[in-house]
């Protein structure tokens, strides 16, 4: 007769721990070009399809190169086709590369610290959300060695809107959870009532700060959950980031 032996509870891992989402935009939240990246439109422009334009009535700040791209397409009543963006998008980063060596740049207060303290955070992880064509955002990134601290993103050559740049970002850290693992917070940091706009598409909280061409108020009025001067205040931001329910749109000291 065999002996029936007791049954082993059997061992269970815990889910893996939940993580915090912080995506950023690049121009006017973490550095700024002083210009160098409407000149290599311009010259995009021209050396791809001849186009003399100064870009003159057309805002870059909020926007995405694929709309700047179709908006000087349609005031030259040109046809754009798949193919024009492909070229036009190869050809703007070696504008850019070229100009980049040349220039003076300015990274805002805090961005260095910040980006340093998010990055050794455990279960933080960080994206970006940008109008910029993909080979331009890491150009712009690597001028101040900040590019490593982004381990994904979604860019202005793979969507006209920017709300769809965030779905495409939050889709990509959704591909990256393991087995059982949740994201307990997400924030989108921007310097524009666009950016805010794609922080609401993606249920984000939406940190804003007035390093750009917006100000506090216009910040404000645009749904901005917090709003900040810039971001210099670290501890601040790091508490915002560790208590996302915080109920405080703007901390300006």
């Amino acid at each position: 007769m065999m002996k029936s032996h007791p049954t082993l509870p059997t061992a269970s891992c815990p889910p893996p721990p939940a993580l915090t989402v912080i995506l950023f935009d690049i121009d006017g939240t973490l550095l700024d070009l002083r210009g160098v990246g409407v000149k290599s439109f311009i010259r995009a422009l021209k050396t791809t399809f001849a186009i003399e334009d100064d870009l003159a009535g057309i805002s870059f700040a909020g926007s995405t190169d694929l709309d700047i791209l179709r908006q000087v397409m349609e005031r030259h009543q040109r046809t754009m086709t798949a193919n024009d963006c492909d070229r036009f998008h190869a050809q703007l980063p070696i504008e850019l590369e070229s100009a980049v060596h040349h220039a003076e740049f300015t990274l805002f207060p805090g961005v260095r610290p910040l980006l340093e303290k998010l990055s050794a955070t455990p279960d933080v992880i960080l994206g970006l959300v940008t109008g910029n064509v993909e080979a331009c955002a890491w150009i712009k990134l690597r001028q101040f060695n900040l590019h490593n601290h982004f381990v994904l993103g979604a860019f202005g050559n793979e969507h006209a809107d920017r709300n769809d740049i965030a779905r495409l970002a939050l889709k990509r850290v959704e591909a990256r959870l393991k087995p059982g693992q949740t994201i307990k917070a997400r924030f989108l940091i921007g310097d524009t009532p666009n950016d805010i706009a794609a922080a609401h598409a993606i249920d984000a909280v939406s940190i804003a700060v007035a390093t750009g061409h917006f100000t506090v108020d216009n910040l404000k009025k645009a749904g901005a959950m917090m709003v900040l001067r810039d971001l210099a205040n670290t501890e601040c931001i790091m508490e915002i980031v560790q208590n996302p329910k915080l109920k405080v749109q703007s901390h300006l000291d």
